[in-house]
């Protein structure tokens, strides 16, 4: 089994594989070393669930406008 490890102190744009793996099923995993603080500006923010806006609605009362006389259509034959 051609197993590679490589530690790279910065990583590249693209990374070069050997021939030895090119055209055969392998599977890469990219692990950092570091623990990179989260910066605040970056941080996703947590979703609410939908429970969380039931009743939130603070503007106008919403009211469905009237729909009309229901379409008489010709049957299938």
């Amino acid at each position: 089994m051609g197993v590679v490890r490589q530690i790279y102190e910065s990583l590249p744009e693209t990374i070069q594989m050997p021939d030895s793996l090119k055209n055969r099923p392998v599977e890469v995993i990219l692990l950092p070393l570091d623990e990179a603080p989260v910066r605040p500006d970056k941080r996703r923010k947590k979703q609410k669930s939908a429970y969380e806006f039931l009743g939130a609605w603070k503007a106008e009362i919403l009211t469905r406008p009237e729909q009309g006389e229901f379409e008489t259509r010709v049957p299938l034959e």
